[in-house]
């Protein structure tokens, strides 16, 4: 006769149960493993990072690198202004070129108009008008350098605005003269 047991359908499933839990168990354990070595490894390198951190804070508070880092603060601090100014120069100098008003023609024109009395302290063109700020020994050469800017095909209008002794040695005279530009045409 054969025996028959009741009871082996309850058993393969408790050896499946067991199963499951060997696999649940083992991937919880590898999980935990990669969990540890993942946190050794950064608690490591959190220390190796603070130790390297004390040690270039130690180096920079030498007076040496102090020294050196005040210089290049200082260094920074001019390259900085030289290229806001060479960035505002590029603009003029774009906006000269791109200026069809004031032209090498104008400017030896205005060039031949003086006479030798006739020295400049400030040359000055805003737009259309062309201030002029200068020094002659005599009033009749500032007269002829206006007649000569008059005489001239560019100049629309030439206007003194201001004469004066100056204080200087001798009889020497400060002028101002406008001169308005003619229209580009």
């Amino acid at each position: 006769m054969k025996d028959l047991n009741f009871f082996s359908v309850y058993q393969g499933s408790i050896k499946e149960k067991k199963t499951v839990e060997r696999y649940l168990y083992g991937a919880a354990g590898i999980l935990g493993a990669i969990i540890i070595i993942n946190l050794l490894f950064n608690v490591v390198k959190i220390y190796t990072s603070s130790t390297s951190i004390k040690e270039y804070a130690i180096k920079l508070s030498e007076p040496v690198l102090q020294s050196q880092l005040r210089e290049a603060d200082e260094i920074n601090g001019k390259l900085e202004a030289l290229s806001k100014y060479e960035c505002v120069l590029s603009d003029i100098a774009s906006s000269v070129e791109n200026n069809d008003i004031v032209t090498d023609s104008l400017l030896n024109d205005i060039s031949g108009a003086i006479p030798k009395e006739v020295s400049f302290k400030d040359f000055d063109i805003k737009g259309y008008d062309v201030t002029i700020n200068g020094t002659t020994h005599t009033r009749a050469a500032m007269g002829e350098f206006e007649h000569n800017l008059s005489e001239l095909s560019k100049i629309k209008k030439v206007h003194v605005n201001e004469i004066s002794k100056s204080n200087a040695v001798g009889e020497d005279y400060s002028f101002e003269m406008t001169c308005v530009l003619k229209e580009v045409e």
